[in-house]
């Protein structure tokens, strides 16, 4: 059944040295080596058709029946390191395993996957659906098997979650750790020094070794063993693993002296801090040195640690005022939303903690006070924080540990006992940080797990996590959690499908942002917020038919928080102007159904924003006693119009999701009444068209000058706007600011658009050009084409627009003027 037929002779080593080999050997070579990486492609895609995510499971299951049927251990789980090899071809030859995973999955085994999908989340699915989804989802399975297609289900129909994964364990008993052999990468000027201190326990150390070996890619690092004079195989580690580097005492230090002693043998600039009774899983070192790279005042950082069965272990450590400690979240499961986000606390368990060499050598290592062993690793979380350092979870570092081997769990026998004699050491120590920042034991769960005593929290809710690459309305609201996060807000995330839509999802828990997704928070929303709004600030509420789903039960809260409401733009302004333009008369009924709408809204909420001037003064005009204000659509970077080659660039471009149906209609218009008149002109220019979910209409207009490129990945994006010459924004109707305008801004490209692709912008004329009709258009627009000295003097007043109305420091005075509050500790 799982057979791979590769014969012995098809693998083939070529001695360079010998006689070289033709083009024609050359050739055959590379089509046998082809032949044979296609059946390790097909073999490897088997795997997981066959066992899926229940693979560990079966592969355990099976090596304990050897293990039984033989009445001893197998030399080698041959079944483990078939999947070990399995995880590892998957993870070098991503893009071909995905074609060769999507070439074997038919219509039927997608609407599987979707249906099952529903069973397990019933209540977010239901509150998913609209006719426009169900049609999506539709011409999604009867369309063509495209990778697009398949990634568009796995996206919003997922199969897995970490709770159905096992992780990865080395299993080491003490006969078989006698015939391990490793060795590690030699480097001579290391990044992370990764310390493990050890006192006998061969077979665990080995364990350990594998997992570090197998599962540390991308990083130059060294492992010091730290052996605190051990008495079994432990003193031949040395001559066993290559390129490890041993450290002895002549005397027993325990656990805090051998650390200490270890430490200042370190080489690299990060040490990182290892129990032996580990097995760190894939990624766990790069995501942890991601954390130092995107917060320069980091000062300790850890993973998410795990039981060997997978089940939760600790996600950050919490210290109430009497000095006891609570491992967040054991027992519960790794991949609920709480335990996944990146965030400070109070201390992270020294199984595995890493931080700066200089930090470490300024504090002077462990304290002595603590010794032989516990809380010196919360005593080193508290003195770096004392520096005005952080000290930061990262759950995207997941590593298995095995408690209790070490010292067992008695707290009232052995060295264990020393845990509660230095409990009292550190409650003495630490009175005064005690008493002012910490909690009493078991309360305000929901702020200590994050060090949050002041400041302001808001909690986002909109239709789903910002897709910031995709439309206008989510990059506004991703770099609106962006700027508040780097403020020092902390910033929940509510979406109204509660879909962990990806990478869209972790991109926010990377940023320290909790979301609250998946059919628990679909269920059980509202009994979230009773138990938390006490500690919420502001309720960002987005969109009018997001915000209508909610606002009731908001308001029903006995501590409702202060409301704040984003229309993106007034939707009965733009469905009025869209009838305007159609001449369909019907469109006036459900505009005025709209502003019924929002006008109940205006009555509920404290303060209203819209991006556009125009907006606020219809919103002072048909709900006079409205909060209402401007808040700028997005922080732009300052344009980079010295790049602007005008010789080396040609071609026009049009960016906007089609979902948006102001998008649509200006495509189409530009298309049918525009084009025609620059090609009379210059019948080499063509019109790239981007954007998300492009309609059969689009898609339809594909020839020779225009090019519909649907959506692109932000480099291909960027790709694009080097290379156009102009942009352009043809909307006919729409309301509030427009997204895409701004980008062209930011894109040091020259712009052309409507009246109504320019409302609400400050003086507009300053940096594009404004034209109205076909005719218009088409001569303003091939004006600017041709004209160097015209795209010049646009471009040249950029920089200075930018920094006068949407620089960061402009959205942040808007930010903390209409959110800004002081929460009690």
């Amino acid at each position: 059944m799982l057979e791979l037929e590769i014969e012995a002779d098809e693998l083939q080593v070529v001695e360079l040295d010998e006689a070289p080999f033709d083009t024609e050997d050359m050739e055959a070579l590379e089509r046998r080596n082809e032949e044979v990486y296609l059946k390790l492609l097909e073999f490897n895609v088997r795997l997981k058709r066959l066992f899926g995510s229940n693979r560990a499971i079966f592969a355990r299951a099976t090596e304990a029946f050897l293990r039984l049927a033989s009445l001893k251990s197998p030399r080698q789980g041959q079944l483990a390191r078939l999947f070990r090899d399995y995880r590892d071809f998957k993870r070098h030859h991503p893009e071909d395993f995905a074609r060769a995973s999507a070439a074997g999955r038919g219509r039927f085994s997608l609407l599987l996957q979707v249906f099952r999908y529903f069973l397990r989340h019933p209540v977010s699915s239901l509150r998913l659906l609209s006719l426009a989804r169900v049609k999506r989802l539709l011409q999604v399975l009867v369309g063509s098997q495209s990778l697009d297609s398949i990634s568009w289900i796995d996206q919003r129909f997922p199969t897995e979650s970490s709770v159905s994964r096992q992780p990865v364990i080395f299993p080491v008993d003490d006969v078989t750790a006698q015939s391990v052999e490793l060795n590690f990468p030699e480097v001579k000027a290391p990044l992370v020094s990764i310390v493990i201190p050890v006192y006998n326990q061969y077979a665990t150390t080995v364990s350990c070794l594998q997992a570090v070996l197998a599962h540390t890619d991308g990083v130059e690092y060294e492992v010091i063993v730290a052996d605190d004079c051990s008495s079994d195989e432990t003193r031949t580690l040395g001559d066993r693993i290559g390129n490890v580097r041993v450290v002895r005492h002549p005397e027993n230090q325990g656990f805090l002296g051998n650390c200490n002693a270890a430490v200042r043998a370190a080489r690299g600039d990060y040490v990182l801090l290892l129990n032996n009774d580990t097995n760190p899983q894939p990624g766990w070192l790069t995501a942890l040195l991601g954390v130092f790279e995107q917060h320069k005042d980091a000062g300790l950082v850890g993973p998410k640690l795990l039981f060997e069965d997978g089940v939760l272990q600790e996600a950050g450590g919490i210290i109430w005022r009497d000095g006891s400690g609570w491992n967040y979240g054991r027992g519960q499961s790794p991949d609920a939303p709480e335990f996944n986000y990146v965030r400070d606390t109070d201390y992270i368990s020294g199984a595995c903690i890493l931080f700066r060499k200089d930090v470490w050598d300024r504090i002077g290592g462990f304290d002595e006070q603590f010794r032989p062993a516990y809380y010196e690793d919360t005593d080193l979380a508290f003195e770096i924080r004392k520096l005005g350092l952080r000290t930061i979870y990262q759950p995207a570092s997941e590593v298995v540990h095995f408690e209790g081997v070490s010292h067992g769990n008695d707290l009232n026998s052995g060295i264990k006992k020393q845990q509660r004699i230095n409990q009292g050491v550190f409650r003495k120590k630490w009175r005064g940080e005690l008493l002012a920042e910490n909690r009493d034991l078991g309360t305000d769960v929901f702020d200590a797990r994050e060090r949050h005593n002041s400041g302001t929290t808001v909690l986002f809710i909109d239709h789903y996590v910002p897709f910031y690459d995709k439309d206008a309305g989510s990059r506004s609201t991703f770099l609106y959690v962006k700027s508040m996060v780097e403020m020092g807000y902390r910033v929940k995330f509510l979406g109204a499908n509660f879909f962990p839509h990806q990478p869209y999802t972790e991109t926010l828990q990377q940023l320290g942002v909790e979301v609250l997704y998946g059919e628990r928070f679909a269920r059980n929303w509202k009994l979230w917020l009773e138990e938390n709004a006490k500690s919420i600030d502001v309720i960002y509420l987005h969109r009018p038919h997001i915000t209508e789903d909610f606002i009731d039960e908001i308001k029903s809260l006995k501590d409702c928080p202060r409301l704040v409401y984003f229309g993106h733009d007034l939707h009965y302004l733009r469905t009025e102007r869209e009838a305007a333009v159609t001449d369909d008369s019907k469109l006036l009924k459900v505009a005025d159904d709209w502003k019924k709408r929002e006008t109940r809204i205006f009555d509920q909420v404290d303060t209203v924003l819209y991006p556009s001037d125009v907006e606020v003064n219809a919103v002072q005009e048909i709900s006079p006693g409205t909060n209402v204000a401007q808040l700028p659509l997005y922080v732009l970077d300052a344009p980079d119009v010295d790049s602007f080659d005008f010789a080396a660039r040609k071609d026009l471009l049009f960016v906007g999701g089609f979902t948006h149906t102001p998008n649509v209609d200006a495509v189409l218009w530009f298309a049918g009444e525009v084009m025609p008149r620059i090609l009379a002109s210059d019948p080499d220019v063509r019109l790239h068209v981007v954007g998300s979910n492009v309609p059969e209409a689009i898609s339809n207009l594909a020839s020779e000058n225009i090019v519909v490129h649907g959506f692109v990945s932000d480099g291909e994006l960027e790709s694009l706007y080097r290379s156009v010459r102009v942009c352009v924004v043809p909307l006919r109707y729409g309301a509030g600011v427009k997204g895409k305008v701004l980008e062209a801004i930011q894109s040091a490209v020259p712009l052309i658009t409507t009246p109504i692709g320019a409302e609400g912008i400050p003086v507009p004329e300053q940096v594009m050009d404004i034209a109205e009709g076909a005719e218009e258009f088409a001569n303003r627009l091939l004006g600017l084409y041709t004209d160097e000295s015209r795209c010049l003097r646009q471009l040249a007043a950029r920089p200075a627009y930018v920094a006068d109305h949407f620089s960061s420091g402009v959205v942040r005075a808007a930010i903390e003027q209409h959110f800004a509050c002081e929460s009690e500790g």
